[in-house]
């Protein structure tokens, strides 16, 4: 896999015309080879969904404030041992891979451990605007 200052290398765009088929042959080539330098952490979306729907119901379902259960939670899916001391990871370190899973272990354990149903992203009628 090559990351996007190495694809730019080798597939230097020009000034010359492209057709729609060269451009989408392009983006394809360029998403299914290329990544990001640094990996993207956690979307704003993500982020927004998780403080907005998925902290919100479990924090009324349960009587905790969100930043009650986000420090809940992120104790129990995201802490990690090294040297013999606990430490817990930060969300915003997660690229949106792994807040994806990490979400997904938050909606399993609200559903399996608290009865408390949580929405998919698509299916709330959250406001996904970024602010």
């Amino acid at each position: 896999m090559i990351n996007f200052q190495e694809y730019k290398v080798q597939h230097p765009l020009t000034k010359i015309q492209y057709q729609k088929k060269d451009v989408e042959k392009i983006r394809k080539h360029a998403f299914e080879t290329a990544r990001p330098v640094n990996g993207m952490t956690r979307s704003q979306k993500q982020n927004a969904y998780y403080w907005g729907v998925v902290l919100k119901i479990m924090g009324s379902e349960l009587g905790y404030l969100a930043d009650e259960i986000h420090q809940l939670m992120t104790k129990e899916f995201l802490s990690y041992e090294n040297l013999g001391e606990k430490f817990v990871k930060s969300t915003t370190k997660l690229n949106t891979k792994q807040m994806e899973e990490y979400l997904e272990n938050v909606r399993r354990f609200a559903t399996m451990e608290l009865s408390c149903f949580i929405p998919l992203p698509n299916e709330t009628e959250f406001s996904w605007e970024a602010k």
